[in-house]
């Protein structure tokens, strides 16, 4: 049985891709993935910010 990577990162999560996804707000996640600097180690997610994704690693 696979396990489901969980977020740590507290009150910071409600403006994370996952979080927005999971809420449908699809505009909210459009702005700010529009020039990707990070990807998310998590999920895969690409942002423009490391604040919008879990755990950030900077793309390649």
């Amino acid at each position: 049985m696979e396990s489901t990577p969980t977020c740590s990162c507290g009150a910071k999560h409600t403006g994370h891709i996952c979080m927005l996804k999971s809420k449908g707000l699809t505009l909210e996640i459009a702005h700010i993935t529009d020039k990707p600097t990070v990807v998310c180690f998590t999920c895969g997610a690409e942002a423009n910010s490391a604040d919008n994704v879990c755990a950030p690693m900077p793309m390649q």
